[in-house]
């Protein structure tokens, strides 16, 4: 793949960028996965598809780099002052986009860009980037959906009808993170900064202009209990589902370093959800639509996930990434171990 890379860049990279900054450009992600494809199941398509995942080197999230550190779970603050100085254009964006295009496997029907931060944040990725991005995916013989994150306020009107024309027959999915219904959880302890009203805004917005919504809810915060962690998960997604959101992820709290939440793992005072929690909220919530079961990784590698016991672990997570791909309650039948009565006495 890295050879295949190399004379990729070379043949197009060199003749517009010189050969200095394609060899930035192929040293800064020569180190990382910068694409792949993946199987998840498709609500809209009701089977199991492929989607190529593009991590492109946007500016960095806005909130992440405020004083206040951004949100308590999240690694990206801490990765972008690891990240090197090189200021990457946007005709590089755009070249990098057109390597993963290149070089993926052709076999994908929803491109995901992932660009820690917010998409349609101009800060982060340029308004020029994100129309040219659009055509690409409208050109794009396997593509049917593009789908993106941003943060609530920075879904406007005029840019959302503007990316949806560009797309023409091709569907926008966005990501919104509200990860909690509490005010106090969602702005305190995950130190999330939106409220409600800028949610329901731009669901709104995006329902007007004939655009899918995907939520994120994350289950089990720093400062909440097991118990409660599951119950707020179970609002949150009922909430969502209620405001218009089409699916919903449900994203269990991994522990990054350098975060709060990394401080408190240390301390011992916060542990990440066990996996029968994931579980009991999939359950409780599988007939109010389609929700979604996050990984367990990213950017920076976690240093602990959510896990039950050495017995059970493997085939708990077996089941649960089986459910990805299916999105089938079977795959939970059956499932036993003696730490799930541990589990039960935590949560009563």
């Amino acid at each position: 793949m890295l050879i295949a890379l190399t004379h990729y860049i070379t043949k197009g990279l060199e003749k517009t960028v010189g050969p200095e900054k394609t060899k930035n450009i192929l040293f800064s992600f020569a180190k990382e996965r910068f694409f792949y494809t993946e199987q998840i199941f498709s609500p809209d398509l009701k089977k199991t598809i492929n989607r190529l995942i593009i991590f492109l080197p946007g500016k960095g999230c806005w909130w992440a780099k405020q004083k206040n550190g951004g949100c308590t779970m999240c690694g990206f603050g801490e990765k972008l002052k690891k990240i090197k100085s090189y200021r990457y254009t946007d005709q590089d964006i755009i070249h990098l986009f057109n390597i993963a295009l290149e070089l993926s496997e052709k076999n994908y029907s929803e491109i995901v860009i992932f660009n820690g931060g917010s998409f349609f944040n101009d800060n982060e990725i340029s308004s020029s980037v994100q129309n040219n991005i659009a055509r690409l995916v409208n050109k794009s013989p396997f593509a049917q959906t593009l789908y993106v994150e941003s943060r609530p306020e920075f879904i406007l009107k005029r840019k959302i009808k503007e990316i949806v024309k560009i797309l023409g027959k091709k569907k926008l999915k966005v990501g919104i993170g509200l990860e909690s219904i509490t005010n106090t959880i969602r702005n305190k302890n995950i130190n999330k900064g939106i409220t409600l009203r800028q949610y329901e805004k731009a669901v709104r917005i995006l329902i007007n202009e004939h655009a899918k919504i995907l939520t994120y809810v994350l289950l089990k915060p720093i400062y909440v209990s097991e118990k409660e962690a599951i119950k707020e998960a179970i609002k949150t997604i009922k909430y969502a589902f209620k405001k218009g959101s089409h699916e919903i992820a449900l994203e269990t709290a991994f522990v990054q370093e350098g975060t709060v939440m990394a401080e408190l793992f240390q301390k011992g005072i916060y542990q990440p959800a066990w996996l029968w929690s994931i579980i009991e909220v999939i359950e409780k919530t599988y007939n109010l639509g389609f929700v979604h079961i996050g990984d367990f990784n990213d950017e920076p590698a976690p240093i602990a996930i959510p896990t039950n016991c050495l017995l059970c672990n493997e085939k708990v997570m077996k089941a649960i990434k089986l459910y990805r791909k299916n999105h089938s309650l079977e795959n939970f039948k059956g499932l036993k171990c003696r730490c799930k009565l541990k589990w039960r006495r935590e949560i009563v």
